[in-house]
């Protein structure tokens, strides 16, 4: 599984010590399973005759406790983050670490057709 060292702006502070640089992975299914299932609750919704509990997830939430998972370690504090923890990061750290998670994501989506390619078309078979 692919991982990425991101480094912090403003860091995660520990006690006494800050940690600038964390380690993301890719998210797993077994990450994005658990994430929703974080993230779920049960609303009331109007029926015909009674309310009728129904029950959602927060997509905004499903991708924070994603996330939270990837995260391998943030300096040597070891991850996974719990919800707390990602809470304390600054808005700007949040951010680096989302955008270095969707490249991961998307850097694992190559097209099929591509992979396993050299150049001048010769395969790797």
């Amino acid at each position: 599984m692919a991982t990425v060292i991101v480094k912090l702006n403003d860091g995660f502070k520990i006690g006494d010590v800050v940690h600038l640089e964390a380690e993301i992975r890719e998210a797993s299914s077994g990450d994005i399973i658990e994430a929703m299932e974080d993230s779920e609750r049960v609303v009331m919704l109007p029926g015909s005759d009674r309310q009728e509990p129904v029950l959602v997830a927060s997509p905004t939430m499903v991708g924070i406790h994603t996330l939270r998972r990837q995260i391998v370690r943030i300096g040597d504090y070891q991850g996974p983050l719990t919800l707390a923890e990602i809470k304390r990061l600054s808005p700007i750290d949040l951010d680096v670490l989302q955008k270095h998670a969707d490249l991961l994501e998307t850097a694992g989506l190559a097209p099929v057709t591509d992979r396993g390619r050299v150049a001048g078309g010769q395969g790797t078979d």
